[in-house]
């Protein structure tokens, strides 16, 4: 509990950076809107001068600076609708995104005590959004079958995954789920597999060939796009999370990790973003 507050401290900064930069944007086209405003209302105290002047001269009213006068005060308008839209926008888009990573984090540590409580032990990497299960929970060295015990462990994670994204507060909110095979970088040579690709891609597969017939109500979850969740990939020893040059350091890289990514904003709203964190980046 105490790791899982200090990510929602973590989160809550986040959450502060980003409004305070929206805020930031927010002051400087308040300050741009006014300046505009002050510039046309002195052009058109100007233009009714001018009128007034003519007025009692019995002179013809420049009607061309007139005309102008309209259309400025027209551009000026719509300048304000597209601004206030833009800054809606952003503003929606960069809440969603926080609001993301608390909700995936809040996710993994549901998960996580639900398993700890049928007495398996996962780690949870807040920052990636990731619940992790070690090697040995679930093959042999070298082989790619899950082990009895292993079918045991994806059998329980497979009911609390499935509880879990039909709860209220998650349903919905996953894209993707990718179940990924990880190794050391040590060679394979048992005469099973190649090299260690095909090793990490295979455990990947049987990951979630074990976790689907334990409960094939998972094959049937789709995402807002009407995409099949989850998928499947190995990386061999690619994406290292301890140094191989000791023993444990190459345990803790021989891994399943499952990973989450929670579903983006439109992509009008992410396009907006983009832009924004561009603009605040130079």
């Amino acid at each position: 509990m105490d790791r899982f507050s200090a990510a929602l401290d973590r989160f809550s900064d986040t959450i502060a950076q980003k409004l305070s930069d929206a805020q930031k944007i927010f002051d400087t086209t308040i300050a741009t809107m006014k300046a505009a405003a002050d510039a046309n209302a002195a052009q058109v105290t100007r233009i009714v001068e001018n009128m007034n002047a003519a007025a009692c001269n019995n002179a013809v009213p420049d009607t061309f600076t007139v005309s102008i006068s309209d259309l400025m005060s027209g551009l000026l308008a719509i300048f304000i609708l597209v601004l206030s839209y833009f800054i809606l926008n952003f503003t929606q888009a960069t809440a969603q995104l926080t609001q993301n990573d608390i909700t995936r984090a809040e996710l993994l540590h549901f998960m996580q005590r639900e398993l700890e409580r049928e007495g398996i032990k996962v780690t949870v990497d807040d920052r990636h959004g990731i619940l992790r299960i070690a090697e040995d929970v679930l093959f042999d060295v070298g082989l790619a079958d899950v082990k009895p015990q292993g079918q045991i462990v994806i059998q329980k994670l497979s009911a609390v995954l499935a509880v879990a994204l039909e709860a209220e507060q998650f349903k919905g909110r996953v894209e993707t789920i990718f179940i990924e095979g990880h190794t050391d970088n040590v060679p394979i040579s048992n005469g099973v597999f190649p090299s260690n690709w095909e090793l990490s891609a295979k455990r990947a597969i049987n990951t979630w060939l074990t976790m689907s017939g334990a409960n094939p109500q998972l094959t049937a979850l789709r995402n807002d796009k009407d995409e099949m969740i989850f998928s499947v990939s190995g990386y061999a020893d690619t994406r290292p999370i301890a140094a191989n040059t000791s023993e444990a350091g190459r345990g803790d890289n021989r891994r399943i990790d499952i990973r989450f990514s929670m579903a983006p904003p439109t992509e009008a709203n992410m396009s907006i973003v983009k832009f924004v964190r561009k603009e605040l980046a130079q």
